[in-house]
């Protein structure tokens, strides 16, 4: 409830009035209710007074009897009176709903596609409509002059007819014919009868009329094709800029309930559409459009009935046109959904690769793979039968309708109510219009497909985040860093019925330093996302310098605070780009000063190049210190005035941490700091420390005084110190020793780059430009993948491959040889029939009685064939699509890690269906999910593709089988124009290859930057780094525009050409027959048949001139297939080879000798170079492993589960090389945590189960109470159901993911547990709970342990001091101890306080 007072006015949680409006509404923050209106505006002056005095003292928690211990500072109370609070709630409530309208999805009409174009643009789009419109008018103006001419070719039959008959020449004909002295002569006839030169007078100037309308399908194509293709890459450009503007500004709660590759897919995927919709295919529709109604026109102008009883197809064609729009829209939809949560699950599983190689659980990946992939293949098959059905039916009607014209058609022309070219017209014109119908229904899906992209795109880009960054008060001076909670409640919103904050207070003063301290999930992350405004908090206020932290400027804010966070992120730049990442003026000087101040400079010196060496995607060729430390150096550029660490130093060793805790130290003098830490020797010297638990302050005052009440905070200590009593000269040893430790610290933590690859628990992503010149042949051969051609086809593996699915593939190939002969029939047929025109009487009406049969015969025949051809190769293309889908990601699953190493995983937003970048794999284009998504959809045409290139070369020998066999001599002539008629549409074939190449290449690297920025959010947001990253996404979308658009100008080229070219083939054709028919050379049905066959032919195969480049995509993208399926993984897990024990025969004697170690994506670098040391750790015993972080400790804990294998010395277990042992047993028998918990984004009951397939419920909740995690689970509101959430969204802190992943590994019962910084996460009361349970686990187990806290590895049996990849000291804790080394170093450097171990 929101409180009043005349000096104050806080709002105290009582926000169960809005929940209901919370979960009604996804899409909003629960916090919306505390936008403070101008009413509270007076609170400001009234209480500077009170907050910006050092005095006042708010108390620190929401639970009166708990222990408070006062600051020295007077204390004096925040009186606060109650008054009424109807009005405020009621008009915070209006600002919910308010905010709820704005952020509704408006639906986007498809004027409104064109929202973001410019004048310019829009000018270019009126051009090419125009453009289209003429384009639209040139074949019903040729279907005008075609009537025209046959019925002059039937003048000149008539005047050939008879000069035979009766031997005399034109003018004397034409006497006798007007006198009547030519005996039985038709009246008809007379009509028709016009000399030789009248009739090449007309003929020449048909010619012309046809050469003009040549020149104008040129001029209109061009414009159409050029000027919407233009506009369209610019409009398409500008959209993904203003989405990933408006993405990367959301507030973070909205980034939490979408995925990162969904976003960054849908800026691609969606802007295809939106292309489609707004480009060259508004401008066919329109044509096809414009080409209907004037053919139309023409038609009823030239026989209004004829034509009326054609029409009665249209209705029909647009039924079945509609049913299978509708129907393909939603399979589409269905399917595309699929391949995305496929796509997504891939990403996952690569990126977890040795998680899964560790549990052997490469089976249950391929089964969930399998099970989503199952329904795509469903869908695929409704729409082959649903494409096939509709498809075919169209033709039939189209065809069958022809026999309308030719049986009514007849008896018009012998009635004498209309002559042939009329009917010619109506046929032609009722034919091509309900064609090009036909060709709009199959486009228009595209429309809506846009309206719906559009709908969710442009709804991102008007979205207005909850928490706007861009407006509020800037002040003119940097703060001062006065930080107050008071009473402040919170839940995040993507979990409203969990409250995280109850009501916590606290104050830090200027230049104080204020530790939070507590169990993992206590809210001590949470208050620094608050003060990061990274939400809104639900009720209460946080004061910065007094003032509202709500009323300042976002940005202003955020500069104001430098923040290094638990998960160190970098992005994927140079390390000086990433330390100056948000100062870019900073100096080279600056950037190493903050470098030396992070204690960075030293181990970045010995990297391969420097300053500039690349740190990788999300900084993965870093361990996590060294990440750590560059972060730290990025905080301390912007010399703010606030400093939030959060965990800053839990990645590192003790000796780092001890150098990075002194540069902190030195840092936040004159700084006002909030720190976390789980390590408490970290926050000794705090001015504050606050111990929290499950959102409410327990404790709160500084360490010495806190440990005079022995209660919570002492009870931490204890459990955290190693006591080593010395006698006082040790101590001044100690003093003496000092400078010489630091020295060493230093040493050991120049971390040789080797070790860069060695975080087991990073997925390793080797951008494919940083490739050192050190990469094996083997990497070469990666990265420069080979294009291929139709000559390096295995042909007999396909036919393999296809053999399940031979009865579809029969029917295809039997569709397509008969539909090659469709084409030639047609031609044959319609010829045929134009020459019954020229009978009489009974002759007349029968011929067309016959023909008309004969087109419905075609219609049925075209019915069935396309049903078969397409229906049968679409089918087994799903079918096909599958099963190398299943077998890629079956290979893939299964390669060893040193493959996942070496190449790109992507980002698993890569669509199906050509959206993402195709087989050929440019620079970093071969990503392992676009692989996935794309090559196997390329692949589902290769079998249309071949059937269409069998139909096209029936479809060249049938129509040039009729040509010779009718007139073989215009055969000769017009094979002239053939080539012609095929460089058209190569031209325009070759620039719409290159142009989608090149869009590839700009959806590559614009995706790149999209899913990094979006990624790491959090990150980005803290830094103000929204306008660096737009900058850099503009910047990879402009270079290429320059280079599409000169592309699309010799694209149009192309396509005016392969336009006007046909109508130049017509033109000699009809000459050349003219002049054959006058010399009496052939008969006028013979030259109709050469030049319908010829011209129809021509064009069939000139259209279908794409399939060759398509073709060759299948090819070369089923030869990358069978590369991936084909490729043996170096370590086989499923090799069923090898010793396997019986579970109480293995003892677990482990020994590590003379190893020497490269990683295969780094292979000159040596990692581990142990030289003649052996490790032995006998069974049941523990072995810790230290040192600084990158020295190879990580890297010796992958060799035992065989993640990599080694070439130079052994690993041994029970005295036999692991290598001989069957892998998949000797896995069973490891457990492993890592450094970075590994879960997947499936529920918390399958992660567990993830280590022991087969568990029960019982065990998994006995494996959860082992790692202490049992009871948050429980608190949960679905419990064991919870999903964990996926990369950089998870809703669980990072000691929540770690105890989840102890309970993975407890859940196996192994007999060797490897332990890679467990509990680093953890903070003290967990890590000691889990510390516990580890080592109750690890009793009669062997274990290996990697720890920086030695507190956690004192015990241990065997300790071994790791630096620079060797080993420099062995022994337990009191043998390394007495050697005062490298180890005692460390010793003294993590815990100050020497005593004598009891």
């Amino acid at each position: 409830m929101s409180i009043k007072s005349d000096k104050i006015d806080i709002s105290v949680n009582d926000g169960n009035n809005q929940d209901s409006q919370i979960n009604n509404d996804m899409n909003m923050d629960n916090n919306n209710d505390n936008n403070i209106d101008s009413k509270n505006q007076s609170y400001n002056s009234n209480l500077n007074h009170i907050t910006s005095n050092p005095d006042t003292l708010v108390e620190c928690s929401s639970n009166e009897d708990l222990p408070v211990v006062k600051s020295k500072h007077k204390e004096k109370k925040v009186t606060i009176k109650e008054d009424t609070i109807e009005d405020e709630r009621e008009e915070n409530e209006k600002k919910v709903e308010e905010n709820k309208n704005n952020n509704e999805i408006k639906k986007v009409s498809f004027f409104g596609l064109f929202k973001y174009s410019t004048t310019g643009e829009k000018f270019m789009i009126f051009i090419g409509l125009i453009g289209s419109i003429l384009q639209g008018l040139t074949l019903p103006f040729m279907i005008k002059i075609m009537g025209k001419i046959i019925e002059l070719y039937m003048s000149l039959v008539v005047l050939v007819a008879l000069r035979n008959r009766t031997g005399l020449d034109d003018i004397t004909l034409k006497q006798s014919i007007q006198t009547g002295s030519i005996p039985g002569l038709d009246p008809s006839v007379k009509k028709l009868f016009i000399t030789k030169d009248e009739f090449w007078e007309k003929f020449h100037k048909y010619m012309l009329f046809l050469g003009l309308i040549g020149v104008l399908a040129f001029v209109a194509t061009f414009f159409m094709d050029a000027f919407l293709t233009i506009s369209s890459t610019r409009q398409t450009t500008r959209i993904r800029a203003l989405t990933f503007k408006s993405i990367i500004r959301q507030e973070i709660a909205w980034h939490e309930k979408t995925s990162p590759g969904e976003l960054s897919s849908r800026i691609i995927s969606d802007t295809i559409l939106i292309e489609d919709g707004m480009g060259y295919k508004l401008g066919n529709v329109l044509q096809n459009v414009v080409t209907f109604i004037a053919c139309f026109i023409l038609a009823y102008t030239s026989g209004w009935k004829l034509s009326l009883m054609m029409s009665i197809i249209i209705p029909l064609l647009l039924l079945i046109v509609l049913v299978m729009s509708a129907i393909l829209k939603f399979y589409t939809k269905k399917s595309q959904d699929g391949y995305a949560e496929l796509g997504g699950i891939a990403q996952e599983a690569f990126s977890q690769i040795r998680t899964i190689v560790s549990f052997g659980t490469e089976q249950k990946e391929i089964d969930r793979y399998v099970e989503k992939l199952r329904p795509t293949k469903k869908y695929g098959i409704i729409k082959g039968h649903t494409l096939g059905i509709s498809l075919g039916l169209v033709f039939c009607i189209v065809y069958s309708s022809f026999s309308i014209a030719f049986i009514m058609g007849t008896r018009y022309i012998r009635d004498g109510k209309m002559t042939y070219g009329e009917v010619l017209s109506v046929f032609m014109g009722i034919m091509m219009g309900a064609m090009n119908l036909s060709g709009v229904g199959a486009t228009l899906s595209k429309f809506s497909e846009a309206t719906g992209a559009a709908t969710i795109i442009y709804n991102i880009i008007e979205r207005k985040p909850l928490i706007n960054t861009d407006e509020g008060y800037i002040p003119d001076e940097p703060t001062e860093g006065h930080i107050e909670f008071q009473d402040v409640h919170f839940n995040y919103p993507s979990r409203p019925d969990v409250e995280v904050l109850k009501g916590i207070s606290f104050k830090c003063l200027p230049g104080q330093t204020v530790a939070l301290v507590g169990a993992s999930g206590s809210g001590k992350s949470t208050s620094v996302q608050l003060l990061e405004r990274y939400y809104n908090k639900k009720s209460g206020r946080i004061l910065i310098d007094g003032k509202d932290i709500e009323d300042y400027n976002i940005k202003w804010l955020r500069s104001q605070i430098g923040l290094v966070s638990q998960e160190p992120t970098l992005f994927n730049a140079s390390v000086s780009e990433n330390i100056s990442i948000n100062t870019p003026d900073a100096t080279q000087e600056q950037i190493e000063e903050a470098a030396k101040l992070a204690n960075a400079h030293d181990f970045i010196k010995k990297l391969s190049n420097g300053y500039d060496t690349s740190t990788g995607e999300r900084g993965l060729q870093l361990s996590g210190g060294q990440k750590q430390r560059i972060c730290i150096a990025r905080a301390l550029m912007k010399n703010p005035k606030i400093l939030l660490l959060d965990e800053a130093t839990s990645a590192l060793d003790n000796q780092s941490e001890k150098i990075v805790q002194a540069a902190l130290d030195s840092a936040s003098s004159g700084r006002t700091t909030l720190v976390i830490a789980h390590r408490l020797s970290t926050i000794k010297n705090a001015d504050l420390i606050i111990v929290m638990e499950k959102g409410i302050i327990i404790e709160s005052g500084t360490h010495d005084e806190l440990m005079k009440l022995q209660k919570y905070y002492y009870n931490f200590v204890k459990n955290q110190e190693i006591k080593i009593q010395e006698n006082e000269k040790d101590r001044k040893l100690e003093k003496r020793n000092k400078n010489e430790i630091c020295y060493n610290d230093n040493f050991n933590n120049e971390i040789c780059e080797n070790t860069i690859v060695s975080r087991l628990s990073s997925t390793l992503t080797l951008s494919r430009n940083d490739l050192s010149s050190g990469g094996s042949q083997y990497l070469i051969e990666e990265r420069h993948e080979k294009s291929y051609g139709f000559k390096d086809m295995p042909w007999k593996r396909y036919i393999n491959i296809n053999k399940p699915y031979w009865l579809p593939n029969i029917f295809g190939f039997f569709g397509a040889v008969c539909n090659g002969g469709i084409q030639p029939a047609f031609a044959f047929l319609f010829s045929s029939a134009l020459n019954t025109f020229t009978k009489k009487g009974d002759e007349l009406t029968d011929g067309g009685f016959f023909w008309g049969m004969m087109f419905i015969v075609l219609g049925v025949c075209n019915f069935i064939f396309f049903y078969s051809n397409v229906g049968g190769f679409f089918i087994a293309g799903e079918h096909l699509s599958y099963e190398l889908r299943k077998r890629m990601y079956n290979s893939l699953i299964r390669q060893e890690v040193g493959f996942f190493d070496t190449n790109d995983i992507g980002d698993g937003s890569e669509k199906a269906g050509g959206n993402g970048p195709p087989g050929t794999a440019t620079a970093s284009t071969g990503t392992l999910t676009a692989k996935l998504a794309t090559e196997a959809s390329l692949v589902i045409g290769l079998n249309m593709n071949i059937g269409s290139i069998f139909q096209q070369i029936v479809t060249v020998v049938g129509g040039f089988c009729i040509a010779f066999i009718f007139g073989w001599k215009l055969t000769l002539i017009l094979l002239a124009v053939v080539p012609f008629l095929f460089i058209g549409s190569y031209i325009r074939m070759q620039s719409i290859k290159n142009r989608s190449q090149e869009n590839r290449n700009v959806f590559e690297t614009s995706s790149k930057v999209a899913c990094e920025a979006i990624i790491s959010i959090k990150t980005v947001a803290a830094l103000n780094l929204e306008d660096h990253f737009e900058q850099l996404y503009l910047e990879k979308l402009d270079e290429p525009t320059k280079r599409l658009e000169k592309r699309a100008y010799i694209s149009a080229i192309g396509m005016g050409f392969s336009n006007a070219v046909a109508f130049f083939a017509y033109m000699i054709g009809y000459w050349v027959g003219a002049v054959f028919i006058e010399k009496g050379l052939m008969e006028f049905d013979n030259m109709f048949k050469v030049i319908m066959a010829i011209i129809l032919t021509a064009m069939a195969v000139g259209q279908s001139s794409s399939i060759a480049p398509e073709a060759n995509k299948a090819i070369e993208a089923f030869i990358h297939i069978l590369e991936i399926i084909d490729r043996k993984s170096k370590i086989d897990a499923e090799n069923e080879e090898g010793l396997t024990k019986e579970k109480n025969e293995l003892k677990g004697n482990l020994e590590f000798s003379n190893i020497r170690f490269s990683y295969p994506s780094k292979p000159k670098v040596t990692v581990l170079h142990m030289g003649d040391k052996t490790i032995s750790i006998p069974e049941g015993k523990i072995c810790g492993f230290v040192g600084g972080s990158g020295c190879g400790k990580s890297t010796i804990l992958g060799l035992l589960p065989r993640w990599y294998d080694i070439r130079h010395g052994s690993v041994k277990l029970d005295g036999e090389e692991n290598k001989n042992y069957n892998i998949k047993w000797l896995r069973e028998q490891i457990g492993i945590v890592n450094q970075e918990p590994c879960l997947f984004n499936i529920s918390i009951k399958e992660n567990i189960k993830y280590g022991k397939l087969d568990a029960t419920d019982e065990e998994i909740y006995e494996a959860a109470r082992k790692a202490n995690i049992h009871d948050f689970i429980m608190s949960l509101p679905d419990k064991y159901d919870t999903l964990v959430g996926g990369l950089g969204t998870s809703q669980m802190s990072g000691g929540q993911k770690q105890r989840i992943a102890i309970a993975r590994a407890m859940i196996r019962n192994p007999k060797i547990l490897l332990l890679d910084e467990a509990t680093s996460a953890l903070d003290a009361e967990s890590e000691l709970i889990v510390q516990k349970a580890l080592e109750d686990a690890s009793i009669g187990r062997t274990t290996v342990t990697i720890a920086h806290r030695l507190s956690t590895i004192k015990d241990a049996d065997i300790i071994c001091v790791f630096k620079e990849g060797r080993i420099i000291e062995m022994g337990n804790h009191e043998e390394l101890m007495k050697i005062k080394g490298e180890y005692y170093n460390m010793v003294l450097a993590g815990d100050g306080e020497i005593s004598k171990k009891k």
